[in-house]
């Protein structure tokens, strides 16, 4: 376990630096132009960090379940992906994903 005063200390490094790192970027904002072709690639980065954060919840959590052996998971995976599919409804799949990980772990 840290000890209290160095969590604090780190804890307050980690917000200047993420405060630093985002300034910079809109401080320098003014000053640059960026081409379309960048704009475009820009677009496609909140789809690329998806599956980012997903594949390790998913593919690298012990699972509890006996009858699935740690893969249930996996399989609320493949019912919320069917679900956004016909639904487009991206708070009914969370819900829904949420539930049903909730239903396979118990």
């Amino acid at each position: 376990m840290i000890a209290s005063p160095y969590f604090w200390i780190n804890v307050f490094l980690l917000a200047v630096g993420t405060f630093a790192i985002r300034f910079s970027i809109i401080a320098i904002s003014s000053r640059i132009q960026i081409s379309d072709r960048l704009r475009e690639i820009f677009t496609y980065i909140p789809a690329a960090i998806l599956p980012a954060f997903i594949a390790p919840a998913v593919f690298f959590h012990k699972g509890q379940s006996e009858i699935f052996y740690g893969k249930e998971r996996f399989f609320v995976l493949l019912a919320a992906t069917a679900i956004s599919f016909y639904t487009r409804s991206t708070l009914l799949t969370i819900g829904f994903g949420l539930i049903a990980l909730y239903f396979f772990q118990f």
